[in-house]
């Protein structure tokens, strides 16, 4: 297809508001920002060449697009009138032309907060849910903050009886150190204010991973930066599978717009189409694999022997467990599953206390101990310690991971096992770090492990897709 054709290649195959998703794509128009900068296309266009070219019935607005059009209501009822036709939600705009809401002077900030509100009016006669702001202005990290946060809370107190969301994108500089655009959201503490985490605007030295992970706690909307594509079409500069992982890991559910460049004109259309391609699969992949704990009930769920089991906002929480040994002919205190499983994949997130001890077991019985009739995925409080067939990640006393990933006490991790026959694989925090091949058992019951008196293991997000 020649670049910049409006041709109508994919029908809306993808019904973005009318199923049970875990998560919903919007395309945000800097994907197509070489056509609109060149006039080969124009901002009233984009929501019929989301619709039409690439199936998406959700869009994301960039004011330098319609600069000029806050205020103009003959613009915006033309643009509201075209997506409506097209059945296609605007969704948020995305703002860099009102000036620093972080500015030295006092009168800088305050013309850029006047700037800004006309168009969150803009945004809610268009239908949106969001406006984006960035945290741009002058001083040191304690200065900015303070009058970012003071700008930014006027925005949201503007906003919130319209129905409106001001998100702050790590968009380069300090906001993009998740720690400190973290304590911008404290600092403003309202409930229509929040970030949006872009897979892509990190420093190179920056661990964007764990990044995302913490600017997701605050998400109000996610960018799904794409730059870079292999000859098969799929993402190489980040890993989606990964990344969308810690998105669901946080509970968001809402839309993740494609934001894709290749520094080239010709190339945006089927960028967009390659990472619209990479969140499919994504997606597919995360609708096969299903909760097995609810965060309401033990419903599927068996307690063996004594122990404490209680949910608290969706997270189950071990404590006070018993006659755990390494004696193989004796179980302890333990939450199985009522189900056996075979080939399985399996994901969580857990924590445990300072100096605490647990595990997830799998294909397991409930006679004798579980961590010999199947195997034992240890989980214990020894961040940094060389890896052993005892420590963090191991098959307990069968095999030791490649490395010790175990995050410090309180710190949520992630956990995916997958078991296919006799392979068994094991990742922690998004990286392998055991893969190994076992024939002790093929099939039994997964676990949850409630150790002694001293620790407290917390677990969320238990998942399962049976292969």
């Amino acid at each position: 297809m020649a670049a910049g054709s409006l041709t109508l290649m994919r029908p809306n195959v993808f019904a973005e508001r009318t199923t049970d998703l875990p998560f919903k794509i919007s395309l945000a128009e800097w994907s197509l920002n070489r056509h609109l900068k060149a006039g080969k296309i124009d901002n009233l266009d984009f929501p019929k060449i989301a619709r039409r070219e690439f199936g998406i019935d959700a869009v994301e607005y960039v004011d330098q697009f319609f600069a000029d059009k806050s205020k103009n209501q003959t613009y915006l009822k033309e643009l509201k009138s075209r997506a409506d036709g097209e059945g296609v939600y605007s969704h948020l705009i995305m703002l860099d032309t009102t000036g620093p809401l972080g500015g030295a002077e006092k009168s800088a900030r305050a013309a850029a907060v006047e700037k800004t509100l006309p168009w969150i009016d803009a945004a809610k006669f268009l239908g949106c849910r969001l406006v984006r702001v960035n945290a741009y202005g002058e001083g040191n990290a304690d200065e900015l903050r303070e009058r970012v946060a003071e700008s930014c809370a006027s925005l949201a107190d503007y906003a919130s009886p319209r129905g409106l969301s001001i998100a702050i994108e790590n968009h380069g500089k300090l906001s993009s150190d998740p720690v400190w655009l973290s304590s911008v959201m404290k600092s403003v503490n309202k409930p229509n204010f929040g970030t949006l985490p872009d897979f892509g605007n990190f420093p190179p030295e920056a661990n964007r991973y764990d990044a995302v992970e913490a600017l997701m706690t605050y998400a109000k909307a996610v960018s799904a930066k794409a730059s870079r594509f292999n000859d098969f079409g799929l993402v190489t500069d980040t890993d989606f599978f990964r990344m969308m992982r810690i998105v669901r890991d946080a509970g968001y559910q809402g839309y993740v717009g494609i934001e894709s460049s290749t520094g080239n004109e010709d190339q945006e259309h089927q960028a967009i189409h390659n990472t619209l391609h990479v969140l499919q699969l994504v997606r597919d992949e995360q609708s096969k694999c299903l909760p097995i704990f609810s965060g309401k009930d033990l419903g599927g769920w068996t307690k063996i022997q004594e122990g404490d089991w209680t949910i608290d906002n969706g997270v189950l929480i071990g404590r006070n467990g018993v006659n755990w040994s390494t004696d193989p002919e004796k179980t302890g205190s333990w939450l199985s599953t009522e189900k056996q499983y075979r080939d399985f994949r399996l994901e969580l997130q857990f924590t445990v206390n300072q100096g605490g001890n647990s595990g997830v077991f799998i294909r397991s019985s409930h006679q004798k101990n579980p961590a010999f009739t199947g195997f034992e995925v240890q989980i214990y409080d020894a961040p940094g310690t060389p890896p052993s067939k005892t420590g963090p990640g191991s098959l307990y006393e069968v095999v030791a991971p490649e490395k010790n990933l175990i995050r410090p006490a309180g710190q949520w991790n992630s956990l995916t096992v997958l078991a296919e026959g006799p392979k068994i694989r094991v990742e922690m925090n998004g990286e392998k770090i055991l893969e190994t091949e076992q024939k002790r058992s093929l099939k039994g019951y997964i676990g949850l492990q409630n150790h002694d008196t001293k620790s407290e293991c917390r677990f969320k997000n238990v998942r399962l897709e049976e292969i």
